[in-house]
Parts: C-alpha cells; structure tokens; sequence
C-alpha cells in the first residue's frame, strides 16, 4: 500500500482533493474582491446615472431652443428634481401649452444648482433649490437669468456622492454641459 507523502492531496485510496482550509482562504478571497467590486459599481452606477440625466435635460434645452425658433415663440423649460426622479417639461411661454416633457429615473439626485456666472475667472454664484427655469425666445436666444448680454446661465445637479455635472446656457442659447461644478469658459 503507498502512503500519502506530506504536502500531497491524495489520500490513501488515490483520491485527491482540496483541505477545508484551502477552500476557505479562496472563499475568503472571493468575498473581498466582491465586496470592493460592490462598493466601486455603486460609486460608478449614480456618477453614470448622473452623466445621462445631465445629456438628457441638455438634450431637452436644444430641442427647446429649437422649438423656439422653428415655431417663432419663446419657450420656458422648468426643470424639476426631487430624489430619484429628474423632469423637464418645456411649455409656450405665451400661451402656456406644453410642447414637451422629459423624466430621467435615477438612483439619486440630491438637488439643482441654478448659478448665474460671472466672467472668466469669476466663479459662478450657487443657489439650491429644487428647480431652475430656462426660457428662450423666439430668435432661441435665452432670456433673463442674469445681466443682459454677458454671463452664462449655469444650471447643475449633484448626486448623492457630491459629484456636480453643469449644464452651460449662453446669452445665445448654445447649450453644453461639463463635469464639474463650474463651466468656465465662453462660448
């Protein structure tokens, strides 16, 4: 009969196999590398759901602005945000008919920001609040917001991490958005 030498798996049959202890190191291991996986995809999934709700209510601004001019009447897109839901509804501003409504579920988002800004190198000053207005007229330039003619409307979200995503709207009615609390810069 052949004996197991030490340091072998096989057992006295021939028969190999893993010891309990080697099968809960590699249990151990795999917990660990899940639990570190779990935390970053958490972290990935709300900064991603804030990116898209960001494009998407960009994306709502330009039809708006759009909207503006192909129809020669000025618009009001009202931007609403409570935890997990984002609205974006552009109406008539005239008339008061709604001409489109746009709703992003997300994990969470815990508020707008409605800055007006000042020039380059001027940071923009914040104001919380749970919505932000953005009104364009007939020729989709933007209206009101600030001084006449030569500051940016900033308008941003934040997630539950604390991550901001700006979404720029110049005198013009060119929309852009950027990752970060401030958009600095002209366009």
């Amino acid at each position: 009969m052949v004996q197991p030498t030490l340091g072998s798996n096989r057992g006295p049959l021939g028969q190999s196999g893993y010891t309990l202890l080697e099968l809960m190191i590699v249990v151990a291991i795999i917990g660990v590398i899940a639990g570190i996986g779990g935390v970053n995809f958490g972290v990935w999934k709300s900064r991603a759901d804030l990116k898209e709700t960001v494009q998407l209510v960009r994306n709502e601004l330009a039809v708006a602005r759009m909207m503006s001019m192909s129809r020669n009447v000025s618009v009001t897109t009202t931007i609403t945000v409570v935890p997990t839901l984002v609205t974006a509804v552009t109406t008539n501003t005239n008339t008061g008919a709604q001409l489109s409504t746009l709703s992003s579920k997300i994990t969470r988002i815990d508020g707008i920001t409605n800055q007006t800004g000042g020039g380059p190198g001027q940071p923009p000053v914040f104001t919380a609040g749970p919505s932000a207005t953005v009104q364009f007229n007939s020729m989709g330039y933007r209206v009101g917001g600030n001084v006449p003619g030569s500051q940016n409307q900033v308008i941003g979200l934040v997630n539950d991490l604390g991550n901001t995503y700006a979404i720029r709207i110049s005198p013009r009615g060119v929309v852009d958005w950027c990752p970060s609390q401030f958009c600095i810069g002209t366009r």
